[in-house]
């Protein structure tokens, strides 16, 4: 069975948690787990409080498949070199990262964005909030969520094909799926 982490810091965003935890479970069948930094639940900026299963700094999540970096302010804040050392691990064994909105910023401290396609909420406002970030050079500016090899990053405004990009590393053979669950939310915009 596949198992994904929601790494979840206090006031985590609801909208980017949602579509991609929800397509995951629903539609994949992975198992879904909640890390905190310190173990603890906690709540989101919509007042949503979820329990956890984990804290960051539990081995046992170097085992998990898919790592998932849900946005919060928190992440602008937050600097923990094991934490960053197991991202950097869970990459090289071929696991599936994936960083939304300010989720970007513990990528970028990790490294994981050097040399990489990706996006976040600015190219600038990355590299002030991550000073030694140094994948710049693959900043692409985009609506939508970026893949590179088992890399997906979005900004906070794109938690549905954020949610597809995952969908389509855990679930290729799904194909057009992935494709019509992102048509699905677009007919919203549609007059």
């Amino acid at each position: 069975m596949t198992i994904a982490v929601a790494f979840l810091q206090p006031g985590w965003a609801d909208w980017e948690a949602g579509p991609v935890l929800a397509a995951l479970r629903e539609y994949n069948g992975v198992q879904i787990e909640v890390a905190t930094p310190d173990g603890e639940p906690q709540t989101s900026i919509g007042g949503v409080l979820a329990a956890s299963d984990y804290k960051f700094s539990d081995p046992v999540l170097a085992d998990a498949d898919v790592l998932l970096l849900i946005g919060s302010d928190a992440w602008v804040e937050y600097h923990d070199e094991a934490f960053f050392s197991l991202l950097r691990q869970a990459y090289a064994d071929g696991k599936i990262i994936g960083a939304i909105c300010a989720g970007t910023v513990a990528a970028a401290r990790a490294g994981l964005l050097t040399g990489k396609a990706h996006t976040s909420n600015g190219g600038d406002w990355l590299a002030q909030q991550a000073p030694n970030y140094a994948g710049s050079g693959g900043y692409v500016d985009s609506a939508k969520a970026v893949t590179d090899g088992r890399l997906v990053t979005a900004s906070g405004l794109a938690p549905v094909t954020f949610s597809a990009a995952i969908a389509r590393l855990v679930a290729p053979e799904a194909g057009d799926k992935h494709d019509e669950y992102v048509a699905m939310f677009a007919k919203e915009f549609v007059d």
